[in-house]
């Protein structure tokens, strides 16, 4: 009798939300109504900004992510500026039929925020937790699969307020080897000096980034409770670089 080795696998998660996203561009709905300044902070939170559009076809992309509803973009009256600081353009929030109108402030609408399909969240948490907050709020923690990807978050991982951030990244102490948790061992690698495959660990080991230096991977155990990075609602294998 041979016995069978299960893998567990662990799918990224479908968006099922009141929200929803663009896939393309990465906008993102947000479904609760607030005023303009509210919605501006929950975007923030989310690293990122009321969307600002600045041509024909972005109009169309925010149209079609807001299933043709009235919502806060990213303009306000202070000499008609983009919130996330981008010149030109004249509105406040976006109608049904693709015009903008200027409405007070304080009125209370659903909203978009400016696609970003890497989200750092500035709340500690164990691996394991932020693996669940990632999958029930946005798609999956972060997989670094090529240069370009760890270029993005090293940028947002300087703006952490741990020391390391979480990433999708666990170690089989049973096989002794790394992988992303969409199942994938990856041929990219930026291990820190001393870590990685070559590095012995025990069982109950994570992947985290640096925050600060060089941005460098290591390995920690899934109890301590650091940042992490989300990936949005994206295609699997598409985050948006």
């Amino acid at each position: 009798f041979v016995p069978t080795v299960v893998f567990p696998i662990l799918f990224p998660a479908i968006c099922i939300d009141t929200n929803s996203n663009d896939h393309a561009t990465g906008h993102i709905f947000i479904a609760e109504v607030k005023s303009w300044r509210e919605a501006q902070n929950h975007c923030r939170n989310l690293s990122s900004d009321l969307v600002s559009i600045q041509s024909a076809e972005e109009n169309q992309a925010v149209q079609n992510v807001t299933l043709s509803q009235t919502v806060w973009i990213g303009l306000f009256k202070d000499a008609w500026k983009w919130s996330d600081g981008s010149p030109d353009c004249v509105a406040a929030i976006f109608k049904d039929k693709g015009q903008w109108n200027d409405l007070r402030c304080s009125n209370t609408y659903k909203f978009v925020c400016q696609g970003d399909k890497l989200i750092l969240v500035q709340e500690n948490m164990t691996w394991s937790e932020a693996l669940s907050y990632c999958r029930e709020h946005h798609v999956d923690l972060v997989y670094v699969t090529t240069e370009e990807i760890q270029e993005r978050v090293s940028e947002k991982v300087k703006n952490a307020t741990s020391s390391h951030v979480w990433l999708g990244l666990r170690y089989s102490c049973s096989f002794k080897f790394w992988f992303w948790i969409r199942l994938d061992t990856g041929c990219y690698q930026n291990w820190a000096p001393g870590q990685g495959p070559d590095s012995q660990y025990d069982c109950g080991i994570m992947g985290a980034i640096e925050s600060t230096g060089g941005q460098q991977w290591v390995g920690l155990p899934e109890t301590e409770k650091l940042n992490f990075i989300c990936v949005t609602c994206a295609e699997t294998g598409d985050q948006g670089v």
